[in-house]
């Protein structure tokens, strides 16, 4: 639909940000989605967690973490806020 003309002005089509997503920076290189899916999971049921890889597929160390619930996330961002957040094995 990007592109379409509506009411004679076209219309333009972007992702969302999504609302329920946290993004987390300083991860170990050792981190890997399903553990940082499983780290974030006690705040909440998680959607999705991914570690960005630069383009030789080597962390970044920072990822994302998208919740079901934005009350989820905000549950999270409040409590590692508060005091610190270890993900170890």
């Amino acid at each position: 639909m990007d592109g379409y003309l509506h009411r004679g002005r076209p219309l333009r089509v972007r992702f969302a940000a999504h609302g329920a997503a946290l993004r987390v920076k300083y991860l170990s290189p050792h981190i890997s989605n399903e553990m940082l899916a499983e780290a974030f999971s006690i705040f909440g049921e998680i959607e999705r967690a991914v570690v960005a890889v630069d383009d030789r597929g080597k962390p970044t160390g920072e990822g994302i973490v998208e919740f079901t619930r934005k009350a989820h996330a905000m549950t999270a961002l409040k409590r590692i806020s508060e005091g610190v957040f270890l993900m170890t094995s």
